[in-house]
């Protein structure tokens, strides 16, 4: 049973991670290279929470360590941070497959929450969906018990899985954020930003919760309205032009190569 826990990384998956986490377990310390980072989120944690920032100082007889630092980091701390075997190690990558902890510790998984955290804006994690792998079944049955504890949302899934799931986040997450900057920096050319959008973008997701995505698709190039792409491509700069047209194409390419 997980009853302590270490925390590396004092990011935005990291604060929201710890802070649903410190109701039920004793997390005893955050790491992070910067001890500022390290002390903010340990403060928000506990008053018996310690920062610190050097492996040499992470305790060795935690249940877990849970690790939410950037995927290029993950190994490069496992190799540093050395003698620790006794708990269950997990990253929080969606990228990164669990045999990263091959051959450097004996109990291991992943912890992925599937959601865009933003460290100062408050999430209910009740609603995150919580993405578990382990390399045993004990270990699973230990990390899905510990995520049930926040999550209302708790599956297995291993690697392959978590890495198409991640691609689909940034599809789904990552780029459309991206457009709606897009959007948002043509709207103030005409004197206004992204919030004339909003019964839009409200319409657009209510509709999605009753028909798959591709029958919701609207849109120009839908229609196949080439006079209408060709206005908009004119008035936009090159590099804009250039995303307009490419997804257009791949758009028209759906839903027309039929009649073509």
């Amino acid at each position: 049973m997980i009853k302590t826990c270490v925390v590396i990384g004092s990011g935005n998956v990291a604060t929201h991670l710890a802070v649903a986490l410190a109701s039920h377990i004793e997390i005893r310390q955050v790491f992070s290279r910067d001890i500022r980072h390290a002390g903010e989120l340990a403060r928000l944690i506990s008053p018996s929470c310690t920062a610190i920032d050097s492996v040499d100082d992470v305790c060795r007889d935690a249940d877990l360590y849970l690790m939410a630092v950037t995927d290029d980091s993950i190994r490069e701390l496992l190799l540093s941070i050395k003698d620790c075997d006794r708990g269950i190690w997990v990253h929080t990558s969606g990228s990164v497959g669990i045999d990263v902890f091959e051959g450097l510790r004996k109990r291991y998984g992943v912890f992925y929450p599937l959601q865009t955290f933003s460290k100062n804006k408050p999430v209910d994690m009740l609603e995150v969906p919580m993405f578990i792998e382990a390399n045993d079944g004990i270990v699973a049955e230990e990390l899905v018990a510990l995520a049930s504890e926040f999550s209302g949302n708790v599956r297995l899934l291993d690697s392959d899985g978590r890495r198409r799931l991640h691609i689909a986040a940034v599809f789904a997450c990552n780029f459309v954020n991206y457009m709606w900057t897009v959007a948002d920096r043509q709207l103030r050319m005409c004197g206004t930003d992204i919030h004339a959008l909003d019964p839009l973008l409200r319409e657009t997701m209510e509709k999605i919760a009753t028909l798959p995505p591709a029958q919701a698709q609207t849109g120009p190039a839908r229609r196949g309205d080439t006079h209408v792409i060709e206005r908009h491509i004119g008035m936009l700069d090159a590099d804009d032009a250039q995303l307009y047209e490419m997804i257009s194409r791949q758009i028209y390419n759906t839903y027309h190569h039929e009649q073509d």
